[in-house]
């Protein structure tokens, strides 16, 4: 089951990191790129943890996910498109990765 959760982490992490840098070269202003980076990172860093058994885990991979989801939730605002159902699937996400590493 853990190596589960890290490899759907993982699968998760890359795609937002490879959303957020196409993001990144089509805009002047990026912040919203940088923190879905960020966030990316940050659940790469929350896999690793939990597979070299640090029981610092769930930290990052609450940040992370908190900070994906922040962004997606900003590039939806500034382009004037929110798709809700886009959000709340991510969200979704987010909380079942977060509740899988709090309970591993």
């Amino acid at each position: 089951m853990q190596i589960t959760l890290c490899i759907i982490t993982t699968i998760y992490a890359l795609l937002s990191l490879a959303a957020a840098c196409a993001q990144a070269k089509s805009e002047r202003k990026p912040f919203p790129a940088a923190i879905m980076i960020t966030g990316s990172i940050l659940l790469i860093a929350a896999a690793i943890c939990n597979i070299t058994s640090l029981p610092i885990d769930f930290i990052p991979a609450l940040l992370g996910s908190i900070a994906i989801c922040t962004a997606a939730i900003l590039n939806g605002l500034k382009s004037g498109q929110l798709h809700i159902t886009h959000h709340i699937i991510r969200i979704a996400i987010s909380l079942i990765l977060i509740i899988g590493f709090a309970l591993l």
